[in-house]
C-alpha cells in the first residue's frame, strides 16, 4: 500500500507544481493569444503582383492556380489585375506555396 501512496503524491506532486504554474499567469487566455501570435503570426500581405509572381514561379495557370487555392479563376485574376486582395486563408496559402511550392500537397 505504501508504493500506491508514493506514486500518488509523485502524481499529486506533478499536479500542485502545474496548479502552481498556472496560478502564475496572471490572465491565461491573453498568454495563449501572445502565444499564438508568436508561433503562428499572421500571414503577410498579398497584393496582385505578389499573386502574378507566386503564380509564375510555380509554373501554373490561373485555373490550375485557382483550383490549388480552392478559389475561382475570376477570383484569381481579381487578385492579380488589383480589383481584389486575397482574403486571411488564401494569404497562408500564398505564403506556403512562396516558401515551400506545391510539393507540400503531395
Amino acid at each position: 500500500m505504501k508504493k500506491n501512496y508514493n506514486k500518488n503524491s509523485k502524481i499529486l506532486s506533478m499536479v500542485e507544481e502545474e496548479l502552481h504554474a498556472i496560478n502564475e499567469v496572471k490572465n491565461i487566455s491573453t498568454s495563449i493569444r501572445e502565444f499564438n501570435k508568436i508561433k503562428y503570426p499572421a500571414p503577410k500581405h498579398y497584393r496582385g503582383p505578389d499573386v502574378v509572381k507566386i503564380r509564375r514561379r510555380l509554373h501554373v495557370s490561373q485555373a490550375v492556380f485557382a483550383h490549388l487555392l480552392n478559389a475561382s479563376e475570376s477570383t484569381v485574376k481579381k487578385w492579380e489585375i488589383g480589383a481584389k486582395e486575397p482574403g486571411g486563408a488564401n494569404c497562408r496559402l500564398l505564403q506556403i506555396f512562396e516558401n515551400k511550392g506545391v510539393g507540400v500537397l503531395v
